[in-house]
């Protein structure tokens, strides 16, 4: 122990130092956590509405290019979406379908509605694009999770797809 001009100097911390230091993390880490879950459940319902636009612009862009029609059919009941006619990622001999409930997503179809019944709510909806990639109809999905939710809307006569 250094001593300086006949007193003890003292190194470290004391117990209560250290129980006060411990009980303010804590605090800030209670005041923390349901705001960082709030935004990872928000961000996962924004990373599949942007899967799910992106993958109905490849649809129309594999029908435009092939000259031939492709179909993308939604279903409520197993919260997916197949395409037909393009192969999966990462297992060829299969169709490519995407579970939105299943990881890396985690959430749920809640909604699908055509353009033509905008108050019929549907269990599962299929949209063919012809040879010019335009939709046989328009449609609204409704990805949620928690209170969060996001709307991916096809229009039918102009084909524009958008997230609201």
């Amino acid at each position: 122990m250094q001593t300086y001009q006949g007193k003890r100097l003292r190194s470290g911390v004391t117990l209560v130092e250290l129980t006060v230091s411990v009980m303010i993390l804590g605090i800030l880490a209670a005041i923390a956590s349901p705001i960082y879950s709030n935004s990872l459940v928000r961000y996962r319902v924004e990373v599949t509405a942007q899967r799910i636009t992106q993958d109905i612009v490849q649809t129309q862009r594999a029908a435009r290019q092939t000259n031939s029609t492709r179909t993308i059919a939604f279903t409520l009941a197993d919260h997916s979406y197949v395409i037909s006619g393009i192969s999966s990622l990462d297992r060829i001999s299969q169709p490519y379908k995407i579970y939105v409930n299943q990881p890396p997503y985690r959430v749920e179809l809640s909604s699908l509605v055509t353009a033509a019944q905008p108050k019929t709510h549907l269990p599962s909806v299929s949209i063919t694009f012809d040879r010019f990639g335009m939709p046989d109809r328009g449609i609204s999905v409704t990805v949620s999770a928690g209170t969060f939710q996001k709307r991916i809307d096809l229009a039918p006569t102009s084909a524009r797809v958008s997230v609201q």
